[in-house]
């Protein structure tokens, strides 16, 4: 029964994604006219956040009539470039509420992963979320995406409120919520968006890691073995 419910409360977390995004976008939409070109590119944004929904839930009707979930995957590779491009975009809304602004660098433009679209997109995105959302006014998001030799690197940093040090060891571990932000009702959150991730890294045969300072800095790094990685020539 508790794995049930786990099981639920990690699908409901998923949902949140696209449905905090299509909300933002329809916000600035309402707030303010914009260009005939940048709504048609929101309205596209809220349609692929529709489909990716749609997807999700599809996805979770499957898995119920085969009562096993692990068996939603695929082998399709992703330049993981144009994936965090996309990831970004998407929470641009979040970002902008903030003043928030996203830089993204790379050593190449061919880095590909193997790995589940689905599954990539609720690593990267519930990490580039938190990096916006526990971040301070006007802060950055830094992302930096580097292929070495047979190693993959994704950090993403933040200029942020940051995480105490003896609570960084607690982080990945289901349902926990740094003090700082516990009982401060400004900061939303389940407490599944990091072990999420990690469990994700996990299953791909990838390590997660993090390091932070209080009221400066928080930045998490991410890697993958060149078995989880094909680069096209």
């Amino acid at each position: 029964m508790s794995r049930n419910i786990d099981n639920l409360r990690d699908i409901v977390h998923d949902l949140k994604t696209p449905i905090t995004s299509i909300k933002g976008f329809v916000e600035l939409l309402l707030q303010s006219p914009q260009k005939p070109e940048v709504t048609k590119e929101f309205y596209n944004i809220i349609l692929d956040e529709s489909h990716k929904l749609l997807n999700m839930i599809n996805e979770i009707l499957y898995s119920c009539k085969n009562q096993d979930i692990n068996n939603i995957n695929n082998s399709q590779e992703y330049n993981l470039n144009i994936q965090i491009g996309k990831y970004v975009k998407e929470l641009t809304p979040l970002a902008r509420k903030k003043n928030i602004d996203i830089n993204i660098n790379s050593n190449s433009s061919d880095i590909y992963v193997s790995i589940p679209e689905d599954k990539l997109s609720r690593l990267l995105t519930n990490i580039i979320e938190n990096a916006i959302k526990y971040n301070r006014e006007h802060g950055k998001v830094f992302i930096d995406i580097n292929q070495e030799q047979d190693m993959v690197f994704v950090k993403i940093r933040d200029t942020g409120i940051g995480i105490p040090e003896e609570e960084l060891d607690k982080i990945f571990n289901k349902y926990y919520r740094s003090s700082i932000v516990e009982n401060d009702i400004s900061f939303e959150g389940s407490g599944l968006g990091l072990a999420i991730a990690h469990d994700i890294v996990t299953d791909y045969n990838g390590t997660i890691s993090v390091n932070s300072k209080l009221n400066e800095y928080t930045e998490f790094v991410i890697s993958f073995p060149a078995s989880q990685i094909n680069q096209i020539q």
